[in-house]
């Protein structure tokens, strides 16, 4: 028992004196030293500070109306023929050609022999000019001459005086004349020219049928000029005047259409703070523009000088006043002034040329961080 007990004590003893002796070895060892972390440059890409004369560009968009457009209404009665170039939908005119033609049959043989008895009356007249008149018998000779009655009538030859009207009013020549006129100009709207160059995007009638005099046969819409409507916000009205340039581009960014300011509405919606502007458009070569198309461009304002156009996401501080240029490696906040903002583009001043700025925004980006330039 007490071997035992000696022995548990010297066992002790030494694994005591072995842990005081490993503790002083590792006491001995220096703390390796601690090296700094290595900071790195962000490799980002820069542009020279340019002043220019740039325009200020305000967005539009909306939906491509025809400037001309009419409803054809009929003036008088009458059958359409068949055959020829019918008047249906999609049918394209030329501005003054025929698109409708009504039986006038009736008035053209009502018309003959209403000249014929103008034309009796006027030959019966003759002999009383020659010796009331004697000095413009020639003149009413020749006229009568010439007279066809299948043709229109021409302009009545000029009384050379006070006496010679009374003579021609009181036998009934000029009421005559003045009355065949009218007939004359009432036979003219049994043909319906186009007013402008146009295709019909409606038609209520078909030939051989019959109409009547206010009846609506269709419509005719222009097909050379067109005009597109936009809400702009009221804050850049200051920028935009009537003749401003226009350009109006697709879904896929082409330019289809170049045109001009119109008009530019007096009031602001009270509810969008907006006001329409009226552009006055007309197709560019190779393109095609219909009516109720949708598109959108922009409006280009009287030019600045003395700005830089920048991408609006380079913007930075509370009031979006700042942006980051490079000086030294580092990136620093510097102070712009904005004239203009639209979309994602803004034009700013405040620059100095020659500066380096940063072209595109990073993430975290802070005053101070390291930068290096990628080279182009």
């Amino acid at each position: 028992m007490k071997q035992t007990i000696l022995r548990a004590l010297a066992g002790l003893v030494i694994l005591t004196v072995g842990v005081m002796m490993m503790n002083a070895l590792i006491g001995m060892k220096g703390t390796p030293p601690v090296k700094p972390r290595a900071v790195s440059a962000r490799m980002v890409k820069g542009m020279e500070v340019i002043s220019d004369t740039t325009p200020p560009k305000v967005r539009i968009e909306g939906r491509v109306q025809a400037l001309n457009r009419m409803t054809i209404l009929s003036e008088v009665n009458g059958m359409l023929p068949v055959g020829g170039k019918e008047f249906r939908e999609g049918v394209a005119y030329s501005a003054e050609e025929p698109m409708l033609r009504v039986d006038d049959s009736e008035l053209r043989a009502s018309l003959v022999a209403q000249r014929s008895q103008w034309l009796q009356l006027l030959a019966g007249s003759l002999a009383d000019i020659q010796v009331d008149f004697p000095e413009r018998a020639e003149v009413w000779m020749s006229y009568v001459q010439e007279l066809r009655v299948d043709q229109r009538l021409t302009e009545l030859p000029e009384p050379a005086s006070d006496r010679e009207r009374l003579y021609l009013t009181s036998r009934g020549i000029v009421s005559g004349y003045y009355s065949i006129l009218a007939n004359e100009e009432r036979l003219d709207k049994f043909t319906l020219r186009a007013p402008f160059d146009g295709v019909v995007t409606g038609a209520l009638v078909q030939p051989g049928s019959m109409v009547r005099a206010g009846q609506p046969l269709g419509t005719l819409v222009g097909t050379k000029t067109f005009e597109v409507k936009s809400a702009v916000h009221a804050r850049h009205l200051g920028v935009l005047q009537v003749g401003d340039r226009v350009v109006l581009q697709d879904e896929e960014g082409s330019v289809v259409a170049l045109g001009r300011v119109a008009r530019i509405s007096g009031n602001v919606d009270e509810a969008t703070q907006s006001a329409s502007v009226y552009c006055e458009v007309a197709a560019e070569v190779g393109e095609a523009l219909r009516d109720g198309r949708f598109l959108s461009g922009y409006v280009e304002g009287e030019p600045m000088n003395g700005v830089m156009l920048l991408n609006e996401a380079l913007l930075e501080g509370k009031r979006s006043t700042q942006v980051y240029s490079i000086a030294e490696g580092q990136l620093k906040l510097v102070d712009v002034h904005v004239v203009h903002r639209d979309a994602d583009e803004v034009l700013v001043t405040g620059l100095q040329p020659g500066t380096v700025l940063l072209a595109e925004p990073i993430s975290g980006a802070f005053e101070g961080l390291l930068v290096e330039l990628v080279q182009p």
